[in-house]
């Protein structure tokens, strides 16, 4: 009887240390097999300035922002009343998105509530970001020649310049596997992504020179 008691409590007790991980494996499954199907660039980079180890830091083109089209500002930024605001750090924004003739998902417009309508679109937070309204400048386009510098303007309702994340900026792999990762050009990733109906993403394969470099595993 004492046998029975402690294995029943030996089972007990592996359950519970079991049950966390195996239900965010379910989950994990659950995303990647029912979520949007969308390709993302990586932004253009040095692999020798990337994490080494475990993991590799995936800088993403949709991450930083460059005065891209903006639908209705947030109530906490009047820009009738004034030419430009700065947005806290952690808000949620959501990218609108749209394939390119290569199948590359790049942003379109960026909103503060989630899209209508069956369009693609990936859930964000910001680390960093600025409004403009139409017709302010965004930034300073490069001198050329002996052509004085143009302010570059808004030319939508509202225009945003930031940085995002989507929580899918570290892939882990095998040991060494990362290293391999880091050493191959940027311009030469491809992120595969699985977006949920809310907008949020998992990491789903990466492709190197068009071809498959890693797969996240399922349990089916």
């Amino acid at each position: 009887m004492r046998s029975l008691i402690l294995g029943i409590a030996f089972a007990g007790l592996l359950v519970v240390q079991v049950l966390p991980s195996a239900l965010l494996a379910w989950q994990q499954t659950e995303r990647l097999n029912g979520g949007r199907w969308v390709r993302l660039a990586v932004e253009t980079r040095d692999p020798r300035d990337l994490l080494r180890g475990e993991y590799s830091v995936l800088t993403y083109e949709i991450g930083r922002l460059q005065g891209i089209g903006a639908g209705t500002p947030p109530a906490s930024c009047n820009l009738e009343a004034r030419e430009s605001c700065s947005l806290e750090a952690g808000r949620s924004v959501y990218l609108r998105l749209s394939a390119d003739a290569e199948g590359v998902h790049r942003a379109d417009e960026v909103l503060f509530e989630p899209p209508a309508g069956d369009v693609p679109f990936i859930k964000g937070h910001l680390n960093s970001g600025m409004l403009v309204r139409q017709g302010a400048p965004l930034r300073t386009r490069p001198r050329t020649g002996n052509q004085p510098a143009e302010p570059a303007i808004c030319q939508r309702l509202a225009c945003l310049t930031g940085v995002v994340t989507y929580g899918i900026e570290r892939w882990y792999g095998a040991q060494g596997v990362p290293a391999k990762l880091d050493r191959a050009a940027r311009k030469d990733i491809l992120v595969d992504v699985r977006v949920a109906a809310d907008g949020n993403a998992v990491l789903d394969g990466i492709l190197v020179a068009g071809q498959p470099f890693a797969k996240t595993a399922r349990l089916w």
